[in-house]
């Protein structure tokens, strides 16, 4: 199978089973035979920029793909009912173990995140957020191949995992 957006995963009317469906516009499936309409919008995310008392900032290595090995920064998609505000502290607090004090909305950026030969088009948010203290710091391994503080003018572009990511860091250290 190959990368394909939502929509296009789609073979059949999820309401009645007819094969007469359309794609129209990049989000949407609409069938003819009985006028079922699905609507695929942007999935929402929340990270969590953590810097130390010496600007650097706290990266967690990947441990899967996507963009395995890779840096990226404790956060996670974010549940039915949820806040984004909960989303970057739950995801922080199951990542590194840390316990978030504060977070402040600093940007947000749309994200393309590839999963299982599906494209998802994401919304990710990012907070400026700090802790109490690193020192309950740990990696959940499952998700999290290494945790490091690094001085985020140091780390070439194509190590950050996502395109969004990309571009808060470049954003970060324009206002620098």
């Amino acid at each position: 199978m190959s990368l394909k957006p939502v929509p296009e995963h789609f073979n059949f009317c999820p309401s009645c089973g007819s094969s007469n469906i359309t794609f129209t516009g990049g989000n949407h499936i609409a069938c003819s035979d009985c006028d079922f309409g699905l609507y695929f919008n942007p999935t929402s995310s929340a990270g969590a920029l953590i810097f130390d008392k010496l600007g650097k900032l706290l990266v967690i290595e990947r441990a899967r793909d996507p963009s395995k090995g890779k840096y990226g920064i404790p956060g996670g998609f974010a549940d039915f009912g949820e806040r984004l505000e909960e989303v970057v502290r739950r995801e922080t607090k199951e990542e590194t173990n840390l316990h978030i004090e504060s977070a402040t909305f600093y940007a947000s950026f749309p994200n393309r995140y590839a999963y299982r030969d599906v494209l998802y088009q994401v919304t990710d948010t990012y907070f400026m957020a700090t802790v109490d203290s690193f020192d309950s710091l740990s990696a959940e391994e499952s998700e999290v191949a290494g945790i490091h503080l690094v001085d985020p003018r140091e780390v070439p572009s194509d190590q950050w995992a996502f395109e969004s990511l990309r571009a808060v860091m470049e954003k970060y250290l324009s206002e620098l």
